[in-house]
């Protein structure tokens, strides 16, 4: 019989946690089991359409416009789902986690392995009413798990100071993040033509104020002073859009900041931009930050996330300092880059997909 892998996400977008566990998707189907993926909203991009025509994948989207909305309709799909019994349960949301948890220490989902992975800071990010939802789902559905990931020490480490009777219970490991390695090494991007006749610094994520865009925007005004025809193009989307267009207009740098919207595939754009950048305030860590690294030499981030200090080659600054993030974009783009490939391909080697899965079977084992 062949195995089964259930992955359980919030919409079809793809940040960084999505990205995860759609890796682990392709993973999964390269060594012969069947995948079902579920979603908490209707589809709304084309994040999933690559596995639409794989008979070994099957998509459950529900009808809903909201995650909220579409709570009872995603567990009515569950439900459907009350005779498989999976090898593996992934989810990477808390609120998921729990729901899916509930569910197993109910006996309606059947699994050999469930593994949940903490995709934020939780306890820094999030306060009052929304913090206590939070751990709801901790106390909830978190017991069920076999195997929690954290992506580094300091998630760890947050886990087990703010969760400490739950912490006991479960088996907390740090992974750091897999990369798709056929798919930033494997693949041959054609180079994209870039707008301007200056350097180009590119930026992606949800347009939400986590993601420190609005600090961005501030920190490139002066470079017009050395760059005039400079770009910096922002790709995804998110409520903050309008508030971002409207800086842009302030500051009079409708000439040269781009919003691009939603991009299925921005690795050409890492690839082909002069400096890519990571400007967010709190992260777990930017999966995207990995991305950029394999396709260009050139990369500044804020501290955003535990570790990000330790990996050489990188411009950094600190989160949320206009002025820090400023010196680190000239510090950067004034330097010749070029021996961080070496650097930053000896970081990212360790971090393949499948040596990713190894270690959380070598947790699992160890944990039973």
């Amino acid at each position: 019989m062949v195995k089964r892998v259930l992955i359980a996400v919030p919409n079809d977008t793809l940040g960084g946690a999505e990205q995860y566990l759609k890796m682990l998707c392709s993973y999964f189907l390269s060594k012969g089991f069947e995948v079902d993926v579920i979603f908490l909203k209707r589809k709304e991009s084309f994040g999933w359409v690559d596995f639409e025509f794989n008979s070994n994948v099957h998509l459950y989207f529900t009808n809903a416009s909201s995650e909220k909305r579409g709570i009872l309709l995603f567990l009515y799909n569950l439900w459907r789902l009350r005779k498989v019994c999976y090898e593996y349960i992934f989810t990477s949301h808390v609120h998921i986690t729990g729901l899916l948890g509930v569910l197993c220490s109910l006996n309606i989902l059947k699994k050999r392995h469930f593994v949940g992975r903490e995709s934020t800071l939780i306890f820094d990010r999030f306060k009052g009413l929304k913090l206590f939802l939070f751990e709801l789902y901790y106390h909830s559905g978190y017991p069920a798990l076999d195997l929690v990931i954290c992506q580094t020490d300091l998630m760890a480490d947050s886990i087990r100071i703010n969760l400490p009777d739950l912490s006991k219970k479960i088996r907390v490991v740090v992974i750091p993040n897999p990369i798709s390695w056929e798919h930033l090494y494997g693949t041959y991007y054609e180079p994209i033509a870039l707008p301007g006749k200056g350097p180009t610094i590119v930026a992606a994520g949800r347009l939400i104020p986590e993601k420190g865009f609005d600090i961005l925007v501030r920190s490139v005004k002066n470079l017009v002073v050395v760059f005039p025809e400079f770009r910096l193009l922002i790709f995804g989307e998110g409520n903050e859009r309008i508030f971002l267009n409207k800086l842009i207009l302030e500051l009079n740098l409708e000439e040269n900041v781009c919003l691009m919207g939603f991009e299925k595939n921005v690795i050409p754009y890492f690839q082909s931009a002069n400096l890519c950048v990571v400007s967010s305030l709190i992260e777990g860590f930017p999966n995207v930050l990995l991305q950029m690294m394999a396709k260009n030499v050139n990369i500044v981030s804020t501290l955003c996330a535990g570790g990000i200090d330790l990996i050489q080659g990188l411009y950094t600054a600190e989160p949320g300092n206009v002025d820090d993030l400023e010196n680190a974009l000239m510090r950067c783009l004034e330097s010749d880059n070029g021996s961080n490939r070496e650097l930053f391909d000896k970081y990212l080697g360790d971090r393949r997909i499948e040596n990713f899965v190894l270690n959380i079977d070598q947790n699992l084992k160890e944990g039973e």
